[in-house]
């Protein structure tokens, strides 16, 4: 160590070396500026540090009190001593981003693996700006904000560095706790996403089992019933997405479709299961099934129960207004009544029931074609017959 006047004991290499004068008078000029700060007990720390090019070491030919004190460490091996103490870099993130720190440096590991590349990098921008976490000897942790700038001086092959650091730890610590705080809050809101999912999922299998339930029980009346509600819903779903539907909207359809005639379930079985023809009065009877099914179906708000009982009420509508139970006409009545129409009108045509043998299922398309425009939506009609392989495949398989 040597004495310089006016700066006390001097334990750089550069003033001392074989070094350009130019250097040394920087160096000079730039101990006798940061001494004069310090006497004026400036907070910013200020230091000049050094390396070469060629060598990966570094070294201090100016730090200040504060960076000394809080090391414990008065001899030239004070940036040894701060390399050790260094657990952690950030730098400042473009103030108008969301977060204002970025973490670069996670632990002491990295920054050693990658302290020649940050090297290169202010030696190529001409400044040097980011924050350390310091872990001091007597266990405390503090944020050293780090500005500085970048000289290089090519004849020497040295690299100046001259800056400040501002103690931050406050500011870090709230941005820290910050961080914890919405690292909680996101650990939180994901808990409650798969609690709302695992509900949901809860919610729809028991609706499923509602429809599938209810559905038995019109089985239970009617075994032909049973076998037209499962090709129905199979010919609801495919027609929905001939129509355009999206496929959540197709899968509604599939699982709503079976409720259509849960209503009958409150029709007498002298009318439900007579072998001829209903006369007036019966019939007037039967076409009730819709308003009974409609309300078994209310009072749930779910997407399920609400296009089971709009199927319920609305599949005997007719495109002419001359259905029941409401006589809507044209594109008044919901798509999925429309849809559930031609399906279960094609199903109950193709099907045998207790006062008719089956039709033949190009018998049944004609008979949709004729309809067409008066107890059907044309469009949809049209879209039924573009697909009649996959209608007839449905047919045969649930046939067999």
């Amino acid at each position: 160590m040597k004495q310089i006047p006016a700066l006390g004991h001097y334990s750089g290499r550069i003033l001392s070396g074989n070094f350009s004068d130019r250097l040394k008078a920087r160096v000079l000029e730039a101990i006798c500026h940061f001494h004069a700060l310090e006497q004026f007990a400036c907070a910013p720390i200020p230091y000049i540090s050094a390396w070469r090019e060629d060598d990966p070491a570094i070294w201090y030919e100016f730090a200040g009190r504060g960076l000394r004190d809080l090391l414990d460490c008065y001899g030239a091996d004070l940036a040894e001593h701060l390399q050790k103490a260094i657990i952690g870099r950030c730098i400042y993130s473009d103030q108008r981003a969301r977060k204002r720190v970025g973490k670069k440096i996670l632990d002491h590991r990295q920054l050693s693996r990658r302290r020649d590349q940050l090297r290169n990098e202010g030696r190529n921008s001409g400044q040097v700006e980011a924050i350390y976490k310091i872990a001091a000897p007597t266990g405390n942790l503090h944020w050293l904000k780090d500005q500085a700038t970048v000289e290089l001086f090519v004849d020497d092959r040295i690299c100046l560095s001259l800056g400040m650091l501002i103690d931050v730890t406050k500011e870090m610590q709230a941005e820290e706790e910050l961080a914890r705080v919405e690292k909680e809050l996101r650990r939180h809101r994901h808990h409650l996403e798969v609690l709302v999912r695992d509900r949901t999922r809860e919610l729809r299998a028991a609706q499923l089992e509602v429809v599938q339930r209810l559905a038995r029980a019109a089985e239970c009346r009617d075994q032909k019933t049973g076998d037209h509600i499962t090709k129905m819903s199979r010919y609801c779903a495919m027609l929905g997405v001939a129509a355009g539907m999206r496929k959540n909207a197709s899968d509604l359809l599939f699982h709503a479709a079976p409720m259509h005639d849960v209503g009958k379930i409150g029709i007498t079985d002298s009318i439900l299961l007579k072998p001829g023809p209903l006369d007036a009065d019966e019939f007037e009877l039967m076409k009730g099934h819709c308003v009974i099914g409609a309300k078994l179906l209310a009072g749930h708000n779910s997407d399920l129960m609400r296009t089971a009982r709009s199927i319920a009420l609305n599949h005997h509508e007719k495109w002419d207004g001359s259905g029941y139970p409401r006589g809507l006409s044209g594109k008044g009545i919901p798509l999925s009544g429309r849809v559930s129409a031609i399906c279960d009108v094609f199903d109950a045509l193709t099907s045998e029931r207790p006062y008719k043998r089956a039709w033949p299922l190009d018998d049944a398309v004609l008979e949709l074609q004729k309809e067409r425009g008066r107890h059907f939506d044309p469009q949809l009609v049209d879209s039924f017959v573009e697909n009649i392989h996959e209608i007839k495949a449905i047919h045969d398989d649930q046939a067999t």
